[in-house]
């Protein structure tokens, strides 16, 4: 599919340097409405929508916030959470209005091997809008993976 021409502003948003550094649709070259459209496919025919994974992430990043950085049992001890946060906030590039404060939450299992790292713009950004990142981003989460995390930590 084209790029709708609508979406430009907000392609610009999500390249490398207008909000990050690093940009949100890493080496992803299609249509931002294909990115959300794959993922969201994803998500549904495993059973899930997009806003429950995405409160999911709110639930890990309020909890890890809760531990002033440090790390912080969930779910039994299956997984533990930490919240390392820099100054200031984060503008939604789909320019929804939402502000998220800047920080990086690891997902850790009981051994200490990370299982995810996403940030607060994260869960707003798969909740609100579907967009899990493009492929090749470095906060890309992958649908599945999260889905794994979730079922792990819930069932």
């Amino acid at each position: 599919m084209k790029e709708n021409p609508a979406e430009q502003p907000i392609r610009d948003r999500l390249e490398p340097g207008a909000l990050s550094v690093d940009g949100f649709l890493g080496t992803d070259k299609r249509p931002i409405a294909d990115i959300i459209a794959a993922d969201t496919g994803t998500v549904e025919a495993e059973g899930f929508t997009v806003e429950q994974l995405g409160d999911f992430l709110e639930k890990l990043h309020v909890t890890a916030d809760e531990g002033w950085e440090s790390r912080v049992p969930m779910y039994d001890g299956k997984i533990s959470v930490r919240s390392d946060e820099t100054l200031g906030q984060i503008p939604c590039p789909f320019a929804c209005g939402a502000h998220c404060h800047k920080a990086e939450i690891a997902v850790k299992d009981p051994d200490g091997n990370d299982l995810l790292r996403f940030t607060p713009l994260d869960a707003h950004l798969i909740a609100a809008h579907g967009f899990f990142e493009g492929k090749g981003a470095h906060y890309r989460i992958e649908p599945k993976t999260l889905i794994a995390l979730y079922r792990l930590c819930t069932e």
